[in-house]
């Protein structure tokens, strides 16, 4: 059974605050679990309900989660409470955030990373990270102002993603610093940019998405060594910031 203790904790991690101090952060649903039992990022409370066995994928994970770990079993209503989104699929689990830091990120080989600048909605935070492993970016940076990568609604949009690419949150103004730095063109997005079919990456670059109502920050826009574009019809306001990343990214990587 779940104690007290940790029911008050699963809950206590829906805040930023807390899954920083406690350098921990929760996953649910059985692809992000499977990912995150794959990824070897240590796992720490893993608690399930009947419903997670009612499929032969279910009764597989809740197997692998058995074998290694103390799992906590659980009452429909009970992981309903405990859980942060609205289909957990019957398995909840806590793990330790991964302690990746710009002093720590080996970026020796890294073409082309992405940058988030004050992204806001966490599904489209996972998403992009999604984009960015999907594209073979060799890293996330997310600026002040961003979501959390570890929210858990954002880890459920990465599919794993999160657990398999570096993700570094840092203010912007070391952010950049760090970039130049290490040698990276660095990319705005900005509809008045040049069409990205045009644009060049260089020796290595890294796109910076901003904020899905204002855009990048001014103080990216300054930064950036060019400002580049998705061209779309006339007559379209804009495309969602996780889809212009992906089409950036695959017109950078091809």
């Amino acid at each position: 059974m779940l104690t007290r203790t940790e029911e008050r904790l699963l809950v206590a991690l829906r805040q930023r605050a807390q899954r920083e101090k406690r350098q921990l952060f929760v996953a649910e649903g059985v692809r992000v679990v499977e990912e995150l039992l794959a990824s070897g990022i240590p796992i720490g409370l893993a608690v399930t309900a009947a419903s997670l066995e009612e499929s032969e994928r279910g009764r597989a994970l809740a197997a692998a989660l058995a074998r290694d770990h103390d799992v906590r079993r659980v009452p429909e209503h009970v992981l309903a409470r405990v859980a942060s989104t609205d289909a957990p699929q019957g398995v909840v689990v806590t793990a330790r955030i991964p302690d990746t830091t710009l002093d720590t990120l080996d970026a020796g080989s890294t073409r082309i990373a992405l940058v988030l600048d004050g992204i806001q909605d966490p599904g489209n935070v996972g998403t992009l990270v999604r984009s960015a492993h999907a594209f073979g970016a060799g890293f996330v940076l997310a600026l002040g102002g961003t979501a959390d990568v570890w929210n858990p609604k954002s880890v459920r949009a990465t599919a794993g993603s999160a657990f398999r690419i570096p993700v570094v949150s840092e203010r912007a103004e070391p952010g950049l610093a760090w970039l130049r730095s290490a040698g990276f063109r660095i990319l705005a997005a900005d509809a008045r940019g040049t069409d990205v079919s045009r644009a060049a990456c260089g020796d290595r670059c890294a796109i910076v998405v901003g904020n899905e109502g204002t855009g990048v920050s001014d103080r990216v826009r300054e930064a950036a060594d060019a400002l580049v574009a998705v061209p779309i019809r006339e007559g379209v306001e804009s495309l969602n910031v996780a889809a212009a990343a992906a089409v950036l990214l695959y017109a950078l990587t091809r």
